[in-house]
């Protein structure tokens, strides 16, 4: 078994004393325990394996590692520390106020959207919507295939998608991060947004097209 843990280090929003309090309860028991210094940019990397996930938006989570519904993911903001302990069958341990960890030197701050593909009926809003080139079609399906593309702290995707399928983990509001079970469809405002956006992009087309 080897246990998981975001760091969150690029938006700091989840606790640190108890970050450290677990890891340090998994040392003491001989447990293999990984602090990462961000979950969303570790998930990027084919080689990741874990058994167990502590961060946030277990819902997003799981969609980020494909679904996969018999991965253990719990949520360290909402679940006390000695619900945490006691599911891992662990003791509380003196410990750090720090979790100790290696800090990404990554530039990019991984912000990108991640797809619930129980949810997403491939009615393709986002592609069109989106002008920075994050998702694609793949074999006929939605996929994000460029999320260093995604503009940092841009979630403008998710507001307009009909059967809120897309979520952004490190978003702080619970209707775009993955936290609300219920599906919320888009406001009149989001759907405003989306047509002018649209009618923006082929008024851009067609002056190109004038230019030629």
């Amino acid at each position: 078994m080897k246990v998981c843990i975001c760091a969150c280090q690029y938006y700091n929003r989840l606790p640190r004393e108890k970050i450290a309090a677990i890891q340090a309860a998994c040392r003491a028991a001989e447990i293999p325990c990984e602090v990462v210094p961000d979950l969303c940019l570790a998930s990027l990397k084919e080689s990741f394996q874990c058994d167990i996930i502590l961060a946030c938006q277990p819902r997003a989570v799981r969609s980020m590692f494909g679904n996969a519904e018999e991965l253990n993911c719990i949520d360290l903001r909402s679940v006390s520390l000695d619900d945490i302990l006691a599911s891992l069958s662990l003791q509380e341990m003196e410990s750090p106020t720090e979790p100790v960890y290696n800090k990404a030197d990554s530039k990019w701050i991984p912000w990108f959207p991640v797809i619930d593909a129980t949810r997403c009926t491939q009615c393709k809003k986002c592609v069109d919507f989106c002008m920075f080139g994050v998702y694609s079609i793949e074999d006929g399906k939605v996929r994000v295939t460029q999320p260093a593309s995604c503009k940092t702290d841009c979630p403008a995707c998710a507001r307009i998608c009909p059967q809120n399928a897309i979520m952004f983990p490190k978003s702080p509001e619970d209707r775009l991060n993955g936290t609300l079970t219920e599906q919320i469809k888009p406001t009149k405002a989001d759907n405003v947004s989306f047509r002018e956006r649209l009618q923006h992009r082929k008024g851009l087309r067609l002056f190109k097209d004038d230019e030629k």
